[in-house]
């Protein structure tokens, strides 16, 4: 199970609409690698899916083009903004 921080949730409260990773660097003051690991951790405990405007939406993602891909919140994701 993943602790959701400061960090995280600085992270999760930017992809409530599609974002990419680029995106989130500008908007929050976490540095690339930080922001690169915790949405991989995001993704792999179903806190965040992969956005896509072409379907069917993939399943997984190259993680040598992290940077171009897009991201949203899932439910899980939402309920966990709320906690807080």
């Amino acid at each position: 199970m993943l602790e959701i921080g400061l960090d995280e949730l600085q992270v999760l409260n930017k992809l409530v609409h599609p974002e990419s990773i680029e995106q989130i660097i500008d908007e929050t003051t976490l540095t690339e690698p930080v922001i690169i690991d915790i949405v991989r951790q995001l993704f792999h405990f179903g806190f965040i899916k992969l956005y896509s405007e072409t379907k069917p939406v993939p399943l997984s993602f190259d993680v040598d083009q992290i940077k171009t891909t897009y991201f949203q919140l899932t439910a899980k994701g939402i309920n966990e903004i709320n906690k807080n």
